[in-house]
């Protein structure tokens, strides 16, 4: 049987021994082991006979073989310069090629997961910050001072709550909030921005946020706080 191919054609020798096999129509846990291993030399030898370099590992195989093949002919079990050598036995020979056949029959399915990865684009999470708008209040309290107000008040006032609520909702708009801050502060002038809420609900602490941002900015109320941590007023300016 003549057997022409390349040896770039193939991953490894135990790629090539695979084909062998398949050549020939065997079974690998019933190989005809002289046979194969007979066929794998010619191989060897026609590559070389045509001026092909055979890489290292070919032939580190062929020598390989060549010592099982010895093993075979002599009927010998075991010897004392075995442990330099890999493949002892015939069991060694099919379980290696049973192994590579595995990982062979498997690689196609993880060049497609693969190719799938390949379509898919990732970006790293990027800093908003730069195109954020700037809100300017009308004091030395910056945004995060008023919200870090606003979210410590909300977890004051969730522990506060009854364990059973009836919840009504009702719409509120920041121009109907605005209107009631304002004339909540024709009497008060100035208050703790605390005393705004009569009600605690994540709608009425938005709207209510909001129309203090809205007010800040407009010049209708200035937001002060005399030190880090204390409590925050709010003042008419009209």
């Amino acid at each position: 049987m003549e057997i022409k191919f390349l040896i770039n054609d193939f991953e490894g020798p135990l790629d090539l021994l695979l084909h062998l096999i398949k050549e020939l129509k065997m079974d690998i846990l019933e190989i005809n082991t002289n046979l194969i291993i007979e066929q794998y030399l010619d191989y060897i030898h026609q590559m070389k006979d045509m001026n092909i370099d055979v890489t290292s590992e070919y032939l580190v195989m062929a020598s390989e073989l060549l010592h099982l093949k010895s093993k075979i002919v002599l009927n010998i079990k075991d010897a004392e310069d075995d442990s330099e050598y890999e493949i002892n036995s015939e069991d060694d020979l099919k379980n290696k090629l049973i192994e590579y056949e595995k990982y062979k029959n498997i690689m196609p399915a993880f060049k497609d997961l693969a190719d799938k990865r390949s379509e898919v684009f990732t970006k790293l999470p990027e800093s908003f910050t730069e195109y954020q708008k700037e809100v300017k209040l009308s004091s030395d309290i910056t945004l995060d001072d008023l919200l870090n107000a606003f979210m410590n008040f909300q977890k004051r006032e969730e522990l506060a709550k009854p364990l059973e609520t009836t919840i009504t909702k009702k719409e509120l708009s920041v121009e109907e909030r605005t209107k009631s801050i304002r004339s909540i502060l024709k009497t008060k002038r100035k208050m703790n921005f605390l005393e705004l809420f009569d009600k605690i609900s994540k709608e009425y602490v938005i709207v209510t946020f909001l129309s203090l941002l809205e007010m800040s900015k407009d010049h209708e109320i200035l937001i002060t706080q005399e030190d880090n941590f204390s409590n925050i007023f709010i003042e008419s300016m009209i």
